[in-house]
């Protein structure tokens, strides 16, 4: 069955949401990876208290700068976005809360909310997700259509 132009456009809704989720995330891993704030960073870490700091901000920032660029590409865009999910709960509630919502943790609710929407769309069309697992979507689509059929048939 064709979709529908409102299906279609539906379909592109993540590529938006990935493009300017990943160049905010590459900006700021860029900084850690290869800028001045990589010393800084691991201390900040360490302030918080974070066991093996220098792994974990080490960590962080590879997932921010190569998971940034994984999202422009759709590339694993789920997983990446549950892992920057997990990164910005963090943020927010152990970093942020005591400064209230606004100036505090306003822009990375935000991007919290943005990367959990992004997990539950997952790449959409033109991601390298729906390249790579196209026999996936193809499934899926085959199992709600039977399943429309039996909440129709009720």
């Amino acid at each position: 069955m064709a979709k529908s132009r409102m299906e279609r456009i539906a379909a592109l809704a993540p590529l938006p949401l990935r493009i300017i989720l990943g160049i905010i995330m590459i900006a700021h891993g860029h900084q850690k990876v290869f800028g001045e704030a990589r010393q800084g960073f691991e201390g900040a870490v360490e302030s918080l208290g974070v066991p093996e700091p220098g792994l974990v901000a080490r960590l962080v920032s590879f997932l921010e700068f190569v998971g940034g660029l994984a999202l422009i590409a759709g590339f694993l865009t789920r997983p990446i976005a549950l892992l920057f999910s997990g990164q910005f709960l963090f943020i927010v509630f152990r970093m942020k809360w005591s400064k209230g919502l606004v100036p505090g943790y306003e822009y990375d609710l935000a991007l919290l909310g943005s990367f959990l929407t992004l997990a539950m769309l997952g790449g959409g069309a033109g991601s390298l997700d729906e390249v790579l697992w196209q026999r996936d979507n193809a499934q899926e689509a085959a199992r709600e259509r039977r399943l429309r059929r039996m909440l129709r048939s009720r």
